[in-house]
């Protein structure tokens, strides 16, 4: 595998601007932000307090890691024999169904944690793969960065409003009432993400899947480097992503208190989202990404040292203007490297599919540490945790050194 011979550095145009597809992509992804952003964090509260049993939220956590990855791979076959939107439908059909299932079953819900998460990842999965692929076939190397901007700030909205919407729902509404609307109302988002889906422009089918090239992409320095990094980021983010919001609950015993929580925290990421893509620099990248993982690290160090509501108030604030700092030049460091080795899109989805390989690797192994240490029971809990913190900052701060070296492969200045 050789880098294509088009130049993914090449800038046509204005770089704020975004064509109709680019437009209707983001479109979908905000929608399905959205869903999402209403029930993921209630949906595992929800279960918390039908069990009263922190394990059985992971272990549907971890059934949704572990057949994300397969799915990811179907859905890139999917992709290259058939058309590449065709994933995305599918993603959100199986999104809407998850939530139906939920409905339906209520309470008797957590009777059937493992087929659900199996049924969550695999929604996921298809999505992902194809929205993956997709956010690099509408965009090129000069409008990425703002593409990733908006896209972020959109993911930070709907983060910001989604939580906020729901929390208040939950305790206005009696009983677990107000969970049903909730998950109600994710299933119309994912139903109204379908229907933009579906408006987007057919993209043609690539070929044969080639397996061949999928693992023969440790044989370039770069890819290796990024692989490593894939997988620190997915560890801490997979924990985090499921861990803060349960102990928020559990620290203030309030489901409108996570919300107003997740929309404080989330409302300084939307800034942050805005400026980098809007302002930042191709030149400055190395020092954003620096920047962005150093205060993620610091951001847990006090939840290291005492879970408490005050430690996870600290973790918000610093995280959330930290991260778009991160995300961002990561993503479209990611999404460029994909580019100039996709051989000229040919192998555009393998690429993707390697990413998400090392992304479950990472998720999986910090997830199912976590469902480990809980699942031992209570004794120790506390010093078990702290000593999984200080892995997670480890693990979230590695990614540094990979990074690097993939941009010293790309070529690249690097600011010192």
């Amino acid at each position: 595998m050789k880098p294509a011979i088009t130049d993914p550095h090449h800038v046509s145009g204005n770089t704020t601007m975004l064509d109709r597809p680019a437009k209707a992509l983001l479109s979908v992804n905000a929608l399905n932000a959205l869903g999402n952003a209403l029930s993921n964090i209630f949906i595992n509260v929800y279960w918390y307090k039908l069990t009263n049993d922190m394990s059985q939220t992971l272990l549907f956590n971890l059934a949704s890691y572990l057949v994300w990855l397969p799915a990811f791979v179907a859905a890139g076959w999917l992709s290259k024999r058939v058309d590449r939107t065709k994933p995305l439908w599918i993603g959100s059909v199986v999104q809407m169904l998850f939530y139906v299932v939920v409905l339906l079953s209520g309470s008797e819900s957590p009777q059937f944690l493992l087929p659900l998460g199996l049924m969550y990842g695999i929604g996921q999965g298809f999505y992902w793969m194809s929205m993956n692929v997709l956010s690099i076939d509408v965009t090129e190397a000069g409008n990425r960065n703002w593409f990733n901007g908006i896209n972020g700030a959109a993911g930070a909205l709907t983060g910001m409003a989604g939580p906020l919407i729901a929390g208040a729902l939950v305790e206005s509404l009696p009983s677990m009432a107000g969970y049903a609307a909730v998950f109600l109302a994710s299933l119309l988002c994912f139903a109204l993400s379908l229907g933009a889906a579906l408006l987007l422009p057919k993209q043609a089918a690539a070929g044969v899947f080639e397996w061949r090239s999928l693992f023969g992409v440790l044989r370039h320095r770069e890819w290796r480097h990024l692989s490593c990094a894939f997988v620190g980021v997915a560890f801490r983010d997979g924990v985090l992503t499921i861990a803060i919001w349960l102990w928020v609950f559990l620290a203030t015993g309030s489901e409108n208190a996570t919300g107003r929580f997740a929309f404080a925290t989330t409302l300084l990421s939307v800034a942050s989202f805005y400026l980098i893509g809007r302002f930042g620099h191709d030149r400055y990248r190395w020092r954003y990404l620096v920047l962005g993982a150093l205060l993620m690290g610091v951001s847990l160090l006090g939840i290291t040292a005492h879970l408490a509501a005050w430690t996870l108030v600290l973790y918000g604030v610093i995280s959330a203007v930290a991260r778009p700092f991160f995300d961002t030049p990561f993503n479209t460091l990611t999404f460029n490297a994909v580019s100039r080795w996709d051989q000229g899109g040919r192998l555009r989805i393998e690429l993707m599919v390697w990413r998400e390989m090392a992304l479950s690797a990472g998720r999986i192994s910090g997830v199912a540490l976590l469902f480990g240490i809980y699942r031992r029971g209570t004794e120790g809990l506390e010093t078990s945790l702290s000593l999984f913190l200080v892995v997670v900052i480890a693990m979230g701060l590695l990614p540094l050194l990979f990074i690097r070296r993939a941009m010293k492969d790309q070529g690249k200045v690097i600011e010192k």
